[in-house]
C-alpha cells in the first residue's frame, strides 16, 4: 500500500517532502522505501533480523532476534541463492512476508545487504537499525526450522530484477541498491539467471 501512494502522483510526493521538513528529515518518515531507525523502541511490533554471522547471533543478539544471516543467502564464492529458495527460507523463519522487519548487523554492507535480499523477495515493510545505535546483545537468537513454519506469501518486486549472467557478488553490491532504491524508486537490480 505504501509503494502505491509513493509512485501515484505529485501531489503525493510534494506531501511526502512537506511530511520529511516537519519532522526534521527523519529517514522513517521522508518517504524511503528501506528506512533508517534510530530505535528498536519506537517500533515494538517490529521482527528484528540478526543478519550477522549465525554463530555469533546464536549465541548472544537482541532479545526474540531471527538468526538470519547474509551467509544464508550469499555464499563465500559470492553466489546468490534465488529468490525461490529465499522466499522458503524466509518461511522457515516464520515469515510470511506481511510483518514489520528491522535489520540489526555490525556491519552497514552486511545489514543493508540483507535488507535488499528481504525487499526484492517481498517483504512488506523493511527497515536498517541505525549504525552506531547501542544494543543489548542479551538473549538467544532463534534459527529458522528445517522446514517452513509458514508460506511467504508476498509478491516478488520483480520490477526491480534484471536478470545476470551467474558471477560473484559482493555484499557491497547488494548494499549499494538501498541507497539507489531510496534515491529512485524505479532502479533495477542484477539478480543471477534463474531468479525465479
Amino acid at each position: 500500500m505504501r509503494e502505491r501512494f509513493l509512485d501515484s502522483s505529485p501531489v503525493a510526493r510534494a506531501a511526502l517532502m512537506v511530511l520529511a521538513v516537519l519532522t526534521g528529515g527523519n529517514s522513517a518518515f521522508a518517504g524511503e522505501l528501506i528506512p533508517v531507525v534510530a530505535s528498536l523502541q519506537l517500533h515494538r511490533e517490529a521482527v528484528v533480523v540478526d543478519a550477522r554471522p549465525g554463530p555469533e547471533c546464536l549465541k548472544a543478539t537482541i532479545p526474540g532476534a531471527l538468526c538470519l544471516s547474509l551467509d544464508n543467502v550469499l555464499n563465500v564464492k559470492g553466489r546468490l541463492a534465488n529468490i525461490r529458495d529465499i522466499r522458503w527460507l524466509l518461511g522457515s523463519f516464520g515469515l510470511s512476508g506481511n510483518e514489520y522487519v528491522v535489520i540489526f548487523a555490525d556491519e552497514a554492507a552486511r545489514r543493508d545487504g540483507m535488507a535488499t535480499v528481504l525487499y526484492l523477495a517481498g517483504q512488506a515493510r523493511v527497515s536498517r537499525l541505525e549504525e552506531g545505535v547501542a544494543v543489548e546483545l542479551v538473549g538467544r537468537g532463534r534459527s529458522g526450522a528445517l522446514s517452513r513454519e509458514v508460506s511467504f506469501s508476498q509478491k516478488v518486486r520483480i520490477r526491480h530484477l534484471i536478470p545476470a549472467p551467474l558471477g560473484r557478488m559482493e555484499k557491497t553490491e547488494l548494499a549499494e541498491f538501498v541507497a539507489e532504491v531510496n534515491r529512485d524508486a524505479s532502479v533495477s537490480f542484477s539478480w543471477p539467471m534463474g531468479y525465479l
